[in-house]
């Protein structure tokens, strides 16, 4: 079976692997082992592979972060498990193994893997080899594989012009590496080849059929390429023109030794699919994303532990006014000595035996200063960080049902991983102050610091002025620069196919195979990590426009809210919270929801933001990202990069500034090139809002360029369809809506 070499491989036959330099962020993603590239010219298909030096480079990142990354795989590798095997059935089973890398199995039941077994790696070169081996020329159509670099090498001076190995032509050879590939969803892929793998009963094996012709035997064959449609190639026979099938076909051996005696009746299943190297569906790399804690946030950090629901359920009450109370005495006996505080409970029961004794005596001042000194005690116990005792949250059951049922939403849309992680970014840069004229970690960009502003101070404040005007035009209550957005992006395998852990597949779903990346030297499997702290924009919107604006929607679930309740927006918001599914495999149109209208919103806002940012600061769409936060209402637009922050973003605002703002409201910012067609469906497509796959947090769902100007409801709206709902830009700027 043809293969690129790897560099475990006989160093007396194999050449040594290459390694090739890119950006961290390509090497991470677009160059991670296992995709298919060329380089500058076009000329070579490679495959990359991982780096085998010696010595590892290692990722510069602390221990919280590495536990946060963990924490992050293991929601990913139980939620792909899980999606892909709930299509077993009696009928058709699936095994573990079609799932996931047999890596994370243990006798087929999910066995995560643990730091010990990882290796945290800075992305800085990957190895790669020439892929596929296969060669077909361009004049006689020959066709030519080798199984490794090695043979290639020795048959070079064959495939030139001046030889030619067809019997009968003896033409001049062009000779060309074949530049398409069979795929499958298993995550494997095969060059190109005359013969098919089928499972031998006789053997208990997988073996490779019709490497030669069934009529004379030969093993030379050509390749019929002149169709279009590159399914409907084939293979002849050199010597006796037989054709062998109609078009060329290809199983998957890996599925189709997992079916074994069955491979005859699920054909369908094991069939790999021929493509370009170049075609996206040849490689999906699956990477994660998370706002980085800072060293004094590590106690907000620790809410995210498995275990610590009560202390998540306390900070989801204090951040949103929900109303709280302390343990009694009991509960607070049991909390200090369960976390290992004896001490502090002895001190308090000292304090009370104390006062006990003194009230007895008569010397009822004496024991009040001990009453006292027992408060001072729960107050110290209460303001710790993290506090030894916490308040009991007096949160509304749903919520209460919503943290019990947390492993539904996944991390990257889990409300309350989003509130913690806005708080931690509100914590390290939003609620930062800087001496005056120094440069401030986050600059309001209607509130200057001196690196920002002009010069002259009329100006500076005719600017921030107008900015305020823009910002109540745009709904916004915060805008402002962030100079160091400190995110740590990783990638931990791929699939192909498709990026998601189903797919339909001739009328059928068939589960989409997770595969990590192949070992490295020292055994351990590599996780590729980036961090980057470059410049971001911060946008939050007013609560009581887009409040307003959900009232005139007509959402069906709207929370009761008024600006003088205790309780904050945000806490009625994340009350109707829904799980969309890791894959928004959960996401079917419905009832106009108010979460789903939120999320929309932000979205939008956010991809519209993008598109402006582009527009006006140089800098390439690809090239930036989004985090949204929806219960604050909120989101971050940031430079994705992690060559040098030469302040884009903060040129941007110097040199547009007000243009900036007044772009995004103009109508021409709200059309699609595609016009009424995308309008009437949807109103998202890649001519207007949506965005590459690498920059959209969301893979372009819940989107609606109708949310923020007005317009037919969005796709998932089933309350208003075919009807109009306002846009947020309307309610802000008190338009009518009709």
């Amino acid at each position: 079976m043809p293969r690129p070499f790897l560099a475990d491989d006989d160093e007396r036959k194999q050449p040594a692997t290459p390694v090739m330099s890119r950006s961290r962020n390509q090497l991470a993603t677009a160059y991670a082992p296992g995709s298919f590239f060329t380089f500058e010219g076009g000329l070579g298909a490679c495959i990359a592979l991982p780096d085998q030096a010696d010595v590892v480079d290692e990722a510069s990142i602390d221990e919280p972060t590495k536990e946060q990354i963990l924490l992050r795989l293991r929601e990913v590798w139980q939620s792909w498990f899980s999606r892909a095997h709930a299509i077993s059935t009696g009928e058709r089973p699936i095994l573990p193994r079609q799932c996931v890398d047999e890596m994370l199995l243990k006798d087929d039941n999910l066995d995560l893997l643990g730091a010990s077994k990882l290796a945290f790696v800075n992305p800085s070169k990957m190895g790669y080899a020439p892929a596929p081996l296969t060669f077909v020329c361009n004049t006689c159509k020959l066709f030519r594989a080798y199984d490794s670099v090695a043979k290639l090498a020795e048959d070079f001076d064959h495939l030139s012009c001046k030889y030619c190995p067809h019997p009968k032509t003896k033409s001049k050879c062009q000779w060309r590496q074949l530049d398409v590939i069979f795929v499958h969803w298993s995550g494997e892929w095969q060059p190109a080849m005359p013969g098919m793998w089928e499972w031998s009963d006789k053997e208990n094996k997988v073996w490779l059929a019709g490497e030669a012709c069934s009529h004379c035997g030969k093993k030379n064959f050509l390749l019929n390429a002149e169709s279009p449609r590159i399914g409907e190639w084939s293979f002849q026979c050199v010597e006796c023109g037989h054709q062998e099938r109609a078009s060329w076909l290809q199983n998957d051996p890996f599925t189709t030794e997992v079916f074994r005696d069955t491979a005859g009746k699920r054909v369908g299943e094991r069939r790999m699919e021929p493509i370009s190297y170049r075609a996206s569906s040849a490689f999906y790399a699956q990477s994660e994303q998370f706002v980085v804690f800072s060293q004094k946030d590590q106690g907000l950090l620790a809410l995210l532990a498995e275990s610590r629901e009560a202390e998540l359920a306390n900070f989801i009450a204090s951040r949103y006014g929900f109303g709280g109370s302390l343990p009694t005495e009991t509960e607070m006996k049991d909390i200090l000595l369960r976390s290992g505080h004896a001490s502090e409970w002895e001190s308090y029961e000292t304090h009370a035996k104390m006062r006990s004794l003194l009230e007895g005596m008569g010397d009822h001042a004496t024991a009040q200063k001990m009453a006292y000194e027992q408060q001072k005690l729960i107050k110290r116990w209460q303001e710790g960080d993290p506090p030894l005792i916490p308040i009991k949250s007096e949160l509304p059951q749903v919520l209460h049902e919503m943290m019990a049922c947390r492993f539904e939403f996944s991390s990257r849309y889990d409300p309350f991983v989003l509130s913690v992680e806005h708080e931690a970014l509100k914590s390290s840069k939003l609620s930062w102050t800087a001496a005056h004229g120094e440069r401030a970690p986050f600059v309001r960009f209607h509130h200057l610091d001196n690196d920002l502003a002009p010069k002259d101070e009329h100006e500076k404040l005719a600017q921030e002025q107008e900015t305020h005007r823009l910002m109540g035009m745009l709904g916004m209550s915060e805008l402002g620069l962030i100079r160091e957005f400190d995110l740590c992006k990783f990638t931990h395998g791929y699939t192909r196919v498709n990026a998601t852990p189903l797919m339909e597949k001739r009328g059928q779903n068939v589960p989409v195979r997770l595969k990590l990346f192949e070992s490295l030297r020292n055994g351990k499997r590599p996780i590729y990590v980036v961090t980057q702290s470059n410049e971001a924009i911060y946008v939050q919107l007013k609560p009581t426009l887009v409040y307003e604006w959900l009232q005139k929607v007509g959402v069906t679930d709207i929370p009761a809210w008024s600006p003088s309740d205790k309780i904050a927006l945000g806490g009625a918001l994340i009350q109707t919270a829904e799980p969309f599914g890791r894959y928004f495999s959960a996401l079917h149109p419905g009832e106009a929801s108010t979460y789903r209208y939120i999320y929309t919103l932000l979205h939008s806002y956010a991809h519209l933001f993008i598109k402006t940012v582009a527009e006006l600061s140089g800098l390439d769409v690809g090239s930036l990202g989004e985090y949204l936060f929806p219960a604050d209402l909120a989101f971050v637009v940031y430079r994705n990069g992690t060559t040098m922050d030469l302040g884009n973003l903060s040129s941007l605002w110097r040199n547009e500034n007000n243009r900036f703002l007044s772009l995004l409201l103009e109508p021409a910012s709200h059309r699609c090139n595609s016009g009424s067609l995308c309008d009437f469906h949807g109103g998202a497509c890649p001519d207007c809002i949506m965005l590459p796959e690498t920059t959209c947090i969301a893979q372009n769902q819940l989107l609606s360029r109708a949310v923020l100007r007005g317009g037919l409801a969005p796709r998932e709206d089933l309350t208003h369809k075919a009807q109009r709902i306002p846009g947020f830009f309307e309610v802000a700027n008190g338009c009518s809506a009709n």
